[in-house]
């Protein structure tokens, strides 16, 4: 039942953030701990008690470094090493465990072009003492409708087929941050609760943006909007009449007593500790291409997500008789043609977790409708696309390395070239040579690394 149950959710999540200019990561619950690495660093047993998500080393101690040190997340991107944490959900039967947060970072207002998020970047989003709704905190009692900044007394089944009952809480983060502080607080911790007040309204180092999607003068980088949905499983108990979320605890008699307050009070942490490369191709490639264009997908990437990504470096045509064609914004392929590219490798491989190598391009046919196949062969790197150009002789003709079945939608395409990139890595090569021969009767075109989607090594 708890498979239909996430099921659903996730299904109704992407319904309800199926915009452009967006991608996700989904973390697991992962532990519970009254830390916080942000509020109390450093003192634990001090804050509420929190249940972090993704980071499993999680805990007071927590900084850029010891997260990006950990390999044990619970994130379904190997990529995302951040930490997220809320404040522990309970009610007169007991303490609600969270099943998992699913975050969507987003730019709905497409005004301004986002940067990548800092490594390191430490944001608080809700009102630690909130009492009354608060346009940044959302809940959903899954299957009755749309999220809504009143908490429910109860949520009902989802169905008469799936007894269990399911409480949604929504956080949304500030987008625009001041370009120099990475931590809400400084060193002065002298006013907490008025700090805390500020984190409320986003006016620490981050903030929130104007009402025409531009950023406030003293916060001026835009970021992506990170909306953190959290989902817990009600069992068959639909009453959340006596909920309640975690305050800070009590110092009585050398004890910490913990302390429970109103649903207002919902808000969450995160610190960032992306791949820095992983980020920066989310942003330039999820966020910045501006939704469809043409009927090219260009802004939206959900859940492709790289671990190591690598843009190319350079790229060029040659006809059937091995004649330099001018590259512009397209790679333009007639039957007997051959396009070359030419890579960077990855840095780093061991560092991250990745299980494929693929070669990522955007194009089709532009001939007729029919879907044909296109292989990919190895290539020497000893070229590049201004002053030493190739010969035809560059692109390898025995033992394809990859293949790709395109049709004539204009659209991102990617090819497993796996075996060869683990070949290369062993080997210890700096540079990918791939070269794309077309043998069949149809003229295919690419875009090139100075058009809208440059072909990309995507390891994941």
């Amino acid at each position: 039942m708890k498979v239909k149950l996430v099921i659903w959710t996730l299904l109704m999540f992407v319904a309800g953030a199926a915009h452009a200019n967006q991608f996700n990561t989904q973390c697991a619950y992962s532990h519970t701990l009254p830390d916080d690495p942000i509020v109390y660093p450093g003192k634990p047993g001090e804050a509420m008690v929190h249940d972090f998500f993704g980071n499993a080393n999680a805990d007071a101690y927590s900084t850029y470094d010891s997260l990006n040190n950990n390999k044990v997340i619970t994130c379904d991107s190997a990529a995302d090493r951040s930490a997220y944490w809320t404040p522990q959900l309970k009610r007169a039967s007991g303490v609600i465990s969270p099943m998992y947060q699913k975050t969507y970072y987003k730019n709905d207002q497409a005004v301004v072009a986002v940067q990548a998020i800092p490594p390191g970047l430490q944001m608080l989003a809700g009102d630690h003492m909130g009492t009354a709704p608060n346009s940044h905190i959302n809940f959903l009692c899954a299957g009755s409708g749309s999220y809504t900044t009143t908490m429910p007394k109860s949520c009902p089944p989802i169905s008469s087929n799936s007894p269990p009952s399911q409480l949604n809480i929504s956080v949304h983060f500030p987008d625009c941050w001041d370009g120099k502080t990475l931590t809400p607080f400084g060193s002065n911790r002298a006013n907490l609760m008025s700090s805390l007040m500020k984190a409320a309204k986003g006016q620490l180092n981050v903030a929130y943006r104007n009402s025409d999607g531009t950023c406030p003068s003293a916060y001026p980088v835009k970021i992506p909007e990170l909306q953190m949905n959290v989902a817990y499983d009600l069992g068959s108990d639909p009453d959340l009449s006596t909920a309640q979320l975690s305050l800070d605890p009590v110092l009585q008699n050398g004890t910490w007593v913990p302390q429970w307050g109103s649903m207002y009070t919902a808000h969450g942490d995160f610190i960032n500790a992306w791949h820095v490369q992983t980020m920066q191709y989310l942003v330039d490639t999820c966020m910045n291409k501006g939704g469809d264009s043409g009927g090219v997908p260009g802004g939206s990437c959900d859940k492709s997500i790289p671990v190591y990504y690598s843009a190319a470096a350079a790229n060029v045509q040659l006809d059937g008789n091995g004649a330099v064609r001018p590259t512009g914004a397209t790679l333009v392929s007639a039957p007997g043609d051959v396009i070359l590219i030419k890579f960077p490798m990855p840095e780093n491989l061991d560092d991250y977790p990745y299980v494929g190598s693929f070669l990522q391009t955007l194009g089709g046919n532009i001939t007729d409708t029919s879907a044909v196949s296109l292989y990919v062969y190895a290539a020497s790197t000893d070229w590049d696309d201004a002053a030493n150009l190739p010969k035809a002789s560059a692109c390898g003709t025995t033992g394809s390395i990859g293949r790709f079945y395109a049709d004539n939608v204009q659209q991102v395409r990617t090819t497993d070239i796996s075996a060869y990139i683990a070949a290369q890595k062993q080997a210890g090569a700096k540079e990918i040579g791939l070269c794309i021969r077309n043998t069949t009767k149809v003229t295919f075109q690419f875009s090139s690394r100075e058009g809208l989607w440059a072909p990309g090594l995507y390891l994941k």
